[in-house]
């Protein structure tokens, strides 16, 4: 059956989902877009309903072959969509827990990216995303973060939110385990010294504050080590994920 009304319970009760406050009240979160939905799929999300536009019952044959679809005409797709030009396709997925446990790799080379007070969704994604690129153990997010599994997160990560840990621990958390574990802290601060060959060593963790306030003076004095990235320009600083970036790349080439 093809729903055609947007007064229908089912599109109601799914157009309340695409808000991310709802979505998490119920622990699920709303996937749109053929992308987004095929990485989460190939990744072993298991999802809880199929939502698909009229000319899109192919795609859920073919990747949600077990699930029946809620089928929507184009029209009333469009009106629950979140995106400018839908595409046809959503998924609600069960949302997985965020650990509270910081994994730790057998041959002891853990690196891990420490985020406080990270609010834009953003950099957020980029970070995890770069992290998964070069082989980080886990990002750590502080309370105050913003929700990893915002859409914009999401979206920004490209997939990667499915390959990585992503752990919630408060800072006095995280360096109760790192000092316990004997792991390197190192505080991306404009006050730091100049990175330098040599100067980084595995196992470690860099901790990168909030974007227009930085880390917060308790964290820094707590960290072993503060240092800054070099640069030749006339720049003050830079942008927190691009930073994040940098020293992560620089850091995996000690795997």
């Amino acid at each position: 059956m093809i729903i055609t009304s947007r007064d229908n319970p089912n599109v109601k009760r799914i157009a309340k989902l695409t808000k991310r406050d709802n979505a998490r009240s119920e622990g699920v979160i709303y996937l749109e877009g053929t992308r987004l939905c095929e990485e989460a799929l190939a990744s072993g999300q298991t999802p809880v309903e199929v939502i698909v536009s009229e000319d899109r019952l192919n795609w859920a044959k073919e990747f949600t072959p077990g699930i029946e679809p809620l089928v929507l005409n184009k029209d009333v797709f469009k009106k629950i969509s979140q995106t400018v030009n839908p595409q046809g396709v959503a998924l609600i997925i069960k949302e997985p827990s965020i650990s509270s446990d910081i994994p730790r790799k057998a041959d002891g080379k853990d690196i891990y990216v420490v985020l406080e007070n990270t609010q834009d969704p953003g950099n957020l994604g980029t970070m995890i995303r770069t992290a998964d690129a070069f082989g980080l153990t886990a990002v750590i997010v502080s309370p105050t973060t913003c929700d990893p599994y915002n859409d914009k997160v999401i979206r920004a990560t490209m997939g990667s939110i499915w390959h990585i840990p992503v752990v919630r621990k408060t800072m006095d958390e995280c360096f109760e385990f790192f000092d316990k574990e004997n792991i390197d802290t190192l505080a991306m601060h404009l006050k730091g010294k100049e990175l330098g060959a040599g100067d980084l060593k595995l196992p470690c963790a860099y901790f990168i504050g909030n974007e227009g306030d930085g880390l917060t003076d308790e964290t820094t004095k707590k960290c072993k080590r503060l240092v800054k990235i070099p640069m030749k320009g006339k720049a003050e600083s830079l942008n927190a994920a691009v930073a994040s970036s940098l020293i992560g790349f620089e850091l995996s080439k000690l795997l």
